[in-house]
């Protein structure tokens, strides 16, 4: 266990919870939904940013409205596994500009791609650019099940404390 999540107790949770869903909430409205004053709920968020429970805010982005409404995982197997092809990997990855996210995985593949391109023809474009790193299995995503802010994080810790 963590320092941070020793020091969490279920109303912590509940804050994390309720700014997962709504970052842009105000102290106010937030201590009335977890039952705390202004001050303590903003002492509270202040404490969990630094511990590091909560790394950052951020918009949520309709990028169809974007006209990128096609996504993608794509699971490359770079022809270099090692250190320092990782770093070119995640350089030219940033330059592409359509990779949501990278992560390292285990198995043949070793990353997993998230990608968001205008159509077909672009997401075949992408892919060719992709190509030149190796091998590549791509999959066209159908619809988003479960997002990252439909996650209810209390349900994450067996016993919270007050």
């Amino acid at each position: 266990m963590s320092a941070a999540e020793s020091s969490m107790g279920a109303v912590d949770l509940r804050i994390v919870r309720e700014l997962t869903g709504d970052a842009r909430i105000g102290h106010a409205e937030l201590g009335r939904r977890v039952s705390l004053s202004r001050p303590a709920v903003a002492e509270r968020v202040r404490r969990l940013e630094e511990l590091g429970v909560i790394t950052g805010y951020g918009a949520h982005v309709d990028l169809g409205r974007l006209a990128l409404g096609l996504q993608a995982r794509v699971s490359p197997r770079p022809r270099q596994r090692t250190a320092k092809g990782a770093g070119r990997l995640r350089e030219r990855l940033l330059a592409m500009g359509h990779v949501l996210s990278c992560v390292h995985v285990t198995g043949e593949n070793c990353y997993e791609l998230a990608i968001a391109v205008r159509d077909a023809a672009h997401l075949e474009q992408v892919i060719e650019q992709l190509s030149e790193l190796g091998d590549a299995t791509t999959a066209v995503v159908l619809s988003e099940t479960v997002t990252s802010r439909d996650v209810d994080v209390t349900a994450w810790t067996s016993s919270p404390r007050a």
